[in-house]
C-alpha cells in the first residue's frame, strides 16, 4: 500500500486549527488530489452536516476540466458517484448529506452573493486580489489555497504566507506518479528557474531568458483558438499572432502572420481581416481609440486585461504550458531567445525589449485564460 500524500496529512491536522490552510507546490506534487480526497473525508466524517463547500478556480473552463473532472474521477473511482446526487445546471454535488459547489471567478454573481462553510481555492496564484477580497470574508469557517510559487517578487498571497506558514511539497512527494511521469519533470533539472519552481516547489529569483520551455515546430489548432495583437509604428512593430490552446496537453501553438512597421488604421484592418476574419483579436489596451475604430470597421476585437501585475501574470501563465512556435515565425523566435529579466530597484522585472510578438501572444493567453467568456473566440 503506497503512503499517503502529505497534503492529505497535513490538511487534515491544520484545517481545524487554523482559518487559512496554504499547500504550496512544484509541479506534480499531489495537492489537488490530495484535496480532494480530504473534502471526501470530511463529508463521510460529518454526513447530513449540511455544509457548503465550494470549490473555485479563476475560470469555470480551467476548473471543469482540472479540479472539478479529477473530483468526478475520484468519486467514480470510490463508487461515491450517484448522478442522481448531481445537479449539473447549478454545478452542485452533494455528498454525505453536504454540498460541493464548483464554480469559476469568471462568475460575478457566485463571487459576490453566496457564502460558505469551507472554501477550496484552487490555483490561488491565477486569483486577482480583488475576488480574494470578495471571497474571503464569505467564508464562514475555513479556508484551503494550493497554489504553485511561480509568483512575482510582490504578490498578495505573501501576507498570508507570513501568517499561514504553507506546507511545500513537491512530486518527490506525490507517491502515485509514474516512472515516465518523475522522468519527464527531472528532465528539466537543466533550467535553474523552472527547476527552483517547478521541480522543488520553492520561490525563485528570475534570472537569464525568461522562457526555455519552447520549441520549433508545427503549428495546431486546438481547444481556443484567436489572435493577439502589438502596436506600433515608426520604430517598433505592429504584430498579429495566431494563438491555439490544448487545455489538455498544457500546450501553446504560436504563429506569426505579420511583423510590420508604419502600419495605419486601414492597413491594420485589411491585414487583421486577411488573417483573423471573424475570429477574435485580443488587443494592447494602451490604444483604445485604435481598438474602436477597428471595431467600427466590423472587426471582431477587444482590449487586452490589464492592472498591476499583469505583464508577470501573463508570463507565468505562458511557463506553465509548453509553447510550440512555427518555424516561419522568425521574428517570434528572435524574440524568445532574448526576452530576459532584468534588474530594476532591486527586483527582476521582463524587458522592455523583444517582446512585440510575446506581448501580442500574452495579450490573449491571459485574457482568454482567465475569462474564457469575453469575447467571442473559436473553441472546439
Amino acid at each position: 500500500m503506497k503512503k499517503a500524500n502529505p497534503n492529505y496529512t497535513y490538511l487534515k491536522k491544520n484545517v481545524p486549527k487554523n482559518r487559512i490552510t496554504l499547500l504550496q507546490g512544484g509541479t506534480r506534487s499531489g495537492k489537488t488530489y490530495a484535496t480532494i480526497y480530504y473534502l471526501i473525508w470530511l463529508c463521510r466524517e460529518y454526513p447530513n452536516a449540511g455544509m457548503e463547500i465550494d470549490l473555485v478556480r479563476n475560470t469555470f473552463a480551467a476548473l471543469k476540466a482540472t479540479a472539478w473532472k479529477d473530483f468526478k474521477d475520484i468519486l467514480i473511482s470510490l463508487e461515491l458517484y450517484n448522478a442522481n446526487n448531481h445537479n449539473k445546471t447549478d454545478h452542485i454535488y452533494q455528498l454525505f448529506g453536504n454540498n460541493i459547489n464548483y464554480y469559476g471567478a469568471d462568475t460575478p454573481d457566485k463571487i459576490h452573493g453566496r457564502s460558505r462553510d469551507i472554501l477550496w481555492i484552487n490555483e490561488a496564484h491565477q486569483f486577482p486580489e480583488d475576488t480574494i477580497d470578495q471571497l474571503l470574508p464569505r467564508t464562514k469557517h475555513r479556508i484551503i489555497c494550493d497554489y504553485n510559487p511561480a509568483l512575482p517578487q510582490e504578490h498578495w498571497l505573501d501576507d498570508y504566507i507570513v501568517k499561514y506558514q504553507p506546507l511545500i511539497t513537491t512530486y518527490r512527494d506525490n507517491p502515485h506518479l509514474t516512472k515516465a511521469q518523475v522522468q519527464d519533470i527531472e528532465n528539466k533539472i537543466t533550467n535553474p528557474y523552472w527547476w527552483k519552481v517547478y521541480g522543488n516547489g520553492e520561490r525563485a529569483q528570475p534570472t537569464g531568458a525568461i522562457f526555455s520551455n519552447w520549441s520549433i515546430g508545427e503549428f495546431k489548432e486546438c481547444d481556443i483558438l484567436g489572435y493577439g495583437q502589438d502596436y506600433g509604428f515608426s520604430n517598433d512593430p505592429s504584430t498579429l499572432i495566431k494563438v491555439s490552446i490544448d487545455r489538455k496537453t498544457k500546450t501553446i501553438y504560436l504563429k506569426e502572420c505579420f511583423y510590420l512597421v508604419g502600419l495605419n488604421t486601414g492597413q491594420l484592418f485589411e491585414l487583421n481581416t486577411q488573417y483573423a476574419g471573424k475570429s477574435l483579436i485580443v488587443a494592447d489596451s494602451a490604444e483604445p481609440r485604435l481598438i474602436a475604430e477597428l471595431k467600427q470597421r466590423r472587426l471582431n476585437i477587444i482590449e487586452t486585461e490589464k492592472g498591476q501585475g499583469s505583464v508577470t501574470a501573463g508570463i507565468s501563465l505562458m511557463l506553465e504550458y509548453n509553447i510550440v512556435i512555427d518555424p516561419e515565425s522568425t521574428n517570434m523566435v528572435k524574440e524568445f531567445n532574448n526576452y530576459s529579466w532584468i534588474e530594476k530597484t532591486n527586483k527582476s522585472i521582463p524587458m522592455d525589449a523583444y517582446n512585440h510578438c510575446i506581448d501580442a501572444s500574452r495579450y490573449f493567453i491571459y485574457t482568454t485564460l482567465r475569462n474564457p467568456n469575453r469575447g467571442k473566440y473559436y473553441i472546439r
